[in-house]
């Protein structure tokens, strides 16, 4: 070292001390960096594997496809092993019976599970539009019941497959050891000529869909004119654009989201085969064409359950946004006057969005298996 090298002047503390902590914040940086690209891989990995890997847990469990004719009409159903009492399940409006995947492997562990296509869903046969009421589709269904399953059985519906399975209870009570009425619009939809509900969308899309010529895909028309997005605020038109994108690089195949949960993609794997006609049906009331929401409720003897999602009301403290829109199936209002109708019947209220079963399994699962007690099964 030479002289000048010894006597060279030191960079001052304050100056190291600076270095320092710029070197460990760009680390830090890095490493958030790092985890923040870690977590948004394995968020959209998750996104895009979730339903296929649900499918394959389903068919693990022993489920397998199955078709029968019913009065002329393609029922398509999901089978699973004969472990005990028959549990039928009955997806919602614009659904299909793999909605169901999230708790169809626990089901499967103590009852033999027939989870059907409803017809206008899925691979079931789309009926003549002025078949599409509540009354036929119920006949429908318990002769699914009389012919394919045998045996009075538990009957799980949702949304509007709740009304269906309401009506069964109702009015063939010989079907029926107990029912579940999950997140059912029970009076909030056409009955009066109007559809409060959020869900209301997808009707109102499907009759001015029918109404038109210039675009033939629905899922097309419905993401463009349903406000399905408008949960995301000041992202909406974005998302939708999205979809529009995707849809038109994919003919025929159903609406896949990487950047949103599996609920949503689950959603329009179901609406990609719903017949337009069955929400008509809604819109201008012929669904409730002799149907009545009150006598159905008082008229059901076996042990229920009234499944009421809240997500909403627990989020911001009200069933309503800004604009009057009931953003769910029902609010308290409706659902005080459904339990002060049904005979025997319990209520679960779960902080979750529509789709209960998909969104939160595990109080889905708790409120079949409470019933079963209740009902000695």
């Amino acid at each position: 070292m030479t002289d000048i090298e010894a006597n060279a002047p030191r960079p001052p503390k304050r100056r190291r001390v600076l270095r320092t902590v710029l070197i460990a914040l760009g680390v830090l940086l890095a490493l958030v960096v790092l985890l923040v690209a870690g977590f948004a891989f394995l968020y959209v990995q998750y996104n895009v594997t979730a339903l296929d890997q649900g499918l394959d847990n389903v068919e693990a469990a022993g489920f397998s496809e199955r078709q029968a004719e019913i009065e002329g009409f393609a029922a398509s159903y999901a089978e699973g092993p004969d472990n005990g009492t028959p549990l039928l399940l009955i997806h919602g409006q614009g659904s299909s019976w793999e909605d169901y995947m999230n708790v169809l492997p626990a089901l499967a562990q103590r009852y033999h599970v027939y989870a059907i296509d409803v017809f206008g869903h899925g691979q079931s046969a789309r009926l003549p539009a002025e078949q599409y009421t509540n009354v036929r589709i119920g006949e429908l269904i318990a002769a699914f019941m009389e012919e394919v399953i045998g045996e009075p059985a538990v009957v799980s519906g949702h949304s509007s497959g709740g009304l269906i399975a309401a009506w069964i209870a109702a009015n063939r009570p010989d079907l029926v050891e107990a029912v579940i009425l999950e997140d059912p619009p029970l009076f909030s939809s056409a009955a009066s000529g109007t559809v409060r509900d959020a869900g209301g969308g997808l009707a109102g899309a499907a009759s001015a869909f029918l109404a038109q010529d210039a675009v033939e895909d629905f899922q097309a028309y419905y993401v463009e004119h349903g406000r399905y997005f408008a949960f995301f605020g000041g992202l909406e038109q974005n998302i939708v654009d999205y979809a529009l994108g995707y849809l038109a690089d994919h003919p025929g195949e159903p609406l896949e989201i990487f950047f949103l949960p599996p609920v949503v993609n689950v959603y329009f794997r179901g609406l990609v085969d719903y017949d337009p006609a069955f929400g008509a049906a809604w819109d201008d009331g012929r669904w409730y064409e002799g149907f009545d929401t009150e006598a159905t409720l008082a008229a059901i003897a076996v042990p229920t359950v009234l499944i009421h999602a809240n997500y909403w009301y627990q989020t911001f403290g009200t069933y309503y946004n800004e604009q009057g829109v009931m953003m769910a199936a029902m609010d308290d209002r409706d659902v005080a006057r459904a339990m002060a109708l049904l005979e025997s019947a319990e209520l679960v209220e779960v902080n979750s969005g529509h789709l209960v079963h998909f969104e939160r399994p595990e109080d889905y699962l708790g409120a079949v298996e409470a019933l079963a007690a209740r009902a000695n099964l």
